[in-house]
């Protein structure tokens, strides 16, 4: 399987670059996105709905929604961050 968790469309609207977020690829229940509250930064699947923070606020962001570049690449660093902890938490499991 492909390990892909996100979808997004990179659209360019006069001249700026923003995300439309299509939904959820490769995702069987609403809690297959990993997450990361260690660190205060967390992402989550609800009912087709992202929901992330990066400790101030939680954010929703449903499919059909578009966010900044900005606002992608600190996502993704998130995403990032929170598969690795997963790696690293699921390694521990199988000591």
């Amino acid at each position: 399987m492909v390990d892909v968790f996100l979808k997004f469309t990179r659209v360019l609207k006069n001249g700026t670059v923003f995300y439309l977020f299509e939904g959820f690829e490769n995702v069987k229940s609403r809690w297959k996105l990993p997450c990361e509250y260690l660190s205060g930064s967390h992402f989550a699947a609800w009912n087709g709905i992202l929901l992330y923070s990066e400790g101030s606020g939680v954010k929703t962001l449903p499919p059909g929604s578009t966010i900044s570049e900005n606002e992608y690449v600190e996502l993704m660093k998130l995403i990032d961050l929170g598969k690795k902890r997963l790696r690293e938490i699921q390694s521990k499991m199988e000591i």
